[in-house]
């Protein structure tokens, strides 16, 4: 055991250790002299030998050692260099003044240009230098954020902010990591000010790549070529600026930015090359061309283990401007307790990327105090302080309440939520829909909710309603059951599981063959294995065509039916991402294929349904990028009913051609009106190819110019079965094809980004081209949103 004065000898020699290194080794921060913000990656000379010193990490930070080194050599890209003394250094800053001459551009011959070697021993080792690569490995990260005033010209804003942020959220967080695709985020604490009980948490890869060697960068939805992607080199210029040793290895200080005449999005920056395996070490890099809403992203690399180059810092800066008032976010992200080739199998992964446990991340200041990576300065401590008081007077933590009920299309209140998707609805046959739907929550019966819905149409002069019980059993595989009564609407050839609303497509906007259906279903939904759901629905269904219509089915004239069904649906995500924010679940948006198959089964007499049959449908969504000529888009579709069924039940509404109504609509044909086919057998190919920048920029012009080509087969196993609505059959190719344009109009947006209005042409061809050639050719609309 260790005695009392023992102990007090101990900890005297570890306070003095701790007081002689202090003395030793001295911390530094280089920063502009203008604004005195940190400059990261400055080369560090030790007493003027080019071989011995250092570079200032992505905060400026830099150390030395107080006894062996007596003069510093400090350079970066854009800057005077500067020589001093250790002894002429009064404080722990060094500031740079930037250099006014600017360099007349040159334009080099690759055979000529040293930085072209470099940069293509640089791509023949993304391979082997990509983190990802690594078979598995896991690690800490501290993330930080504050939101902070961009402008310049309001001297109220400044005043007021002088000494504090508007916001600041931190967040710990545990990765780990499985090739080729298992990830996972732990949120281990989050801080959000103004919050008591925080309800999202923010990462360093929610606003850039883990690391820099995908063939694009993808930056707040835009996907730029990566200079050091394949056929690189025929796109961006590269400049050896500067070279200098780092210990044993040579760093090579490399700009880039895109080369004249190539309409690309491209990035604009530095890199800092290592010799050794000729990896990045550093990545300073933004757009090319500036955007409504800017970013800019710093990366800072490791070599861990003399095997692995590992990203250790991750920073960013968006600008954003909201009319006269500029707002910027500044995020850092430091990554320790790095791990590679961690004992992990597939098992040790859940289902969701991201994991956030919302009642276990609440920590106290002394949990932080000994977590965080970089501690807070008085400027964010004052944040915390202030903008908490406000929280509390105002309660923050309600209106956070109603942003996580918002995510489910629900605005939650004490005991019941308002479904907003109920609010209104258009289409031909209903006019203006409008309504309310209230449902209980978990204030009142956790886990179980009751409730139910009422609209009135406008121009059917009808009331619809339903209700519904359903409950959550809180398991790994998101398990829930419910139970339906809908007395409503819906049209003809659309699937069960379609949803009206709204946000429903605009492709609803144009509904006109409507059936009136009062349905009773039990429904259970599961997540059965990582990136599989199914959807089991059992319905007994009563309709009513709305619309001129009779089926003859065995020398019967049947104008009302029922069905009753077995369905089930299976959605397949490849490389999901799922995150749990704001108290549930979300799944993010990605270009990997998605499948949907569905199989029904018609039950003749249970519950009086009508109809023995056996119906298929199955989708494939995928989007993928070609380097250098754009992205691909498409969807495969097919269906196939076993036996003649009434219209309604068939397959039609495909097309979205109408007068009134010229928009583009997604996966729909565009020349084709909206029920000109019936088929209870069809494939249909939808694709689109996105060419962005690549075929035409100028200025601020840039459309983004996409060709489309869809194409369609069906038939239909008796056409004299169906009375009253007038249609064709497919038994040949539909063919059409098209050229849009996007934002060829921009309007601004809050300065934040860009309404983009465009136009296309789509024109029917082949068989099922009409006779006159004038009537073939469909103009359409177009909205979007762009940061562009």
């Amino acid at each position: 055991m260790l005695k009392p004065n023992h102990f007090i000898i101990s900890l005297l020699f570890i306070l003095t250790s701790i007081t002689i290194f202090s003395q030793a080794n001295s911390k530094y921060t280089v920063v502009d002299f203008d604004n005195n913000k940190p400059i990261a990656f400055a080369n560090i000379i030790f007493n003027d030998n080019k071989f011995v010193g250092t570079t200032s990490d992505i905060d400026g930070a830099f150390l030395i050692d107080n006894k062996k080194v007596q003069t510093l050599t400090i350079s970066h890209l854009g800057y005077e260099t500067k020589s001093i003394s250790i002894n002429n250094i009064s404080d722990l800053t060094i500031s740079l003044k930037k250099d006014p001459i600017s360099l007349d551009e040159v334009v080099l011959n690759p055979k000529e240009n040293p930085a072209i070697p470099i940069i293509k021993k640089v791509i023949a080792n993304k391979e082997l230098n990509n983190p990802e690569n690594i078979n598995s490995f896991s690690f800490t990260s501290y993330n930080k954020v504050v939101l902070d005033s961009n402008t310049k010209d309001n001297d109220t804003i400044n005043e007021f902010l002088k000494d504090k942020y508007l916001f600041i959220t931190e967040t710990l967080s545990k990765r780990k990591y499985l090739k080729p695709n298992f990830v996972e985020d732990s949120i281990i604490a989050t801080r959000v000010s103004g919050l008591k009980k925080p309800i999202f948490s923010v990462l360093s890869t929610d606003f850039q790549p883990f690391s820099f060697y995908d063939e694009y960068i993808n930056l707040i939805g835009i996907n730029y070529l990566n200079p050091i992607s394949n056929g690189s080199l025929k796109k961006y210029d590269f400049v050896l600026e500067e070279t200098f040793q780092k210990e044993n290895d040579t760093i090579y200080v490399i700009s880039f930015k895109p080369q004249k005449n190539k309409n690309f999005d491209g990035l604009k920056g530095v890199f800092y090359i290592n010799s050794n395996r000729y990896a990045v070490q550093n990545i300073d890099a933004e757009p090319a061309i500036k955007q409504k809403t800017s970013i800019k992203i710093q990366q800072q690399y490791t070599f861990i283990d003399d095997a692995y180059w590992f990203p250790e810092q991750l920073n960013f800066i968006i600008n954003v401007g909201v009319s006269e008032i500029g707002l910027k976010y500044i995020g850092k992200s430091y990554i320790t307790d790095i791990l590679p080739n961690a004992p992990l199998t597939k098992k040790d992964f859940p289902f969701e990327t991201v994991t956030f446990k919302k009642r276990d991340v609440v920590k106290d200041s002394t949990f932080w105090n000994l977590h965080r990576t970089d501690s807070l300065d008085i400027r964010e401590k004052r944040t915390y302080k202030f903008i908490d008081s406000i929280g509390n007077e105002v309660n923050f933590d309600k209106y956070a309440n109603y942003l996580e009920a918002l995510d489910s299309g629900m605005l939650s209140f004490n005991y019941v939520d308002f479904d907003i998707n109920q609010l209104a609805n258009f289409n031909k046959y209903e006019g203006t829909r409008l309504g309310v739907g209230l449902y209980t929550n978990d204030d009142l019966i956790e886990n179980v909710s009751f409730g139910g819905y009422a609209g009135y149409g406008f121009r059917d002069h009808t009331w619809k309603y339903g209700f519904k019980v359903n409950t959550i059993l809180p398991t790994r595989k998101d398990v829930s059951f419910s139970l339906s009564y809908d007395n409503t609407l819906r049209e003809a050839g659309k699937s069960i599981f379609h949803k009206y609303g709204l946000f429903s497509s605009a492709r609803d906007f144009i509904s006109e063959n409507m059936d009136h259906i009062e349905s009773v279903s039990f429904q259970s939904k599961m997540k059965l294995i990582r990136n599989l759901y199914w959807t089991f629905d059992f319905r007994n269904t009563k309709t009513i065509p709305k619309y001129n219509y009779t089926f003859i089915d065995n020398n019967q004239i049947i104008s009302n039916y029922t069905n009753t069904t077995f369905t089930a649906k299976f959605e397949y995500y490849f490389n999901e991402k799922v995150v749990t924010y704001f108290g549930g679940k979300m799944r993010i948006d990605s270009n990997d294929p998605v499948i949907n198959l569905t199989y029904s089964r018609g039950l003749n007499g249970v519950l009086n349904g009508d109809f023995n049959y056996n119906k298929f449908v199955f989708s494939l969504d995928h989007t993928f990028t070609i380097t250098n000529l754009g992205v691909t888009t498409y969807r495969l579709e097919s269906g196939y009913i076993d036996t003649s069924l009434p219209y309604g039940l068939l397959f039609t509404g495909e097309g979205s051609y109408d007068k009134k109504f010229p928009f583009f609509m997604k996966n729909y044909f565009q020349t084709l009106q909206p029920y000109e086919f019936l088929s209870d057998k069809y494939v249909n190919l939808f694709t689109y190819h996105n060419f962005g920048g690549l075929l035409f920029k100028t200025g601020n012009f840039q459309p983004d110019i996409l060709w489309h080509n869809n194409v369609g087969i069906g038939n239909i196993t008796n056409t004299t079965n169906h009375l009253g609505v007038p249609f064709t059959t497919k038994d040949r190719w539909f063919l059409e094809t098209g050229l849009e344009m996007k934002n060829l109009i921009k309007v601004n947006y809050l300065d934040m980004a860009n309404m983009g209005f465009g136009a296309g042409a789509f024109y029917r061809y082949g068989y099922h081209a009409l006779p006159d050639s004038g009537d073939n050719l469909v103009f359409k609309f177009n909205v979007s949103f762009t940061f562009k």
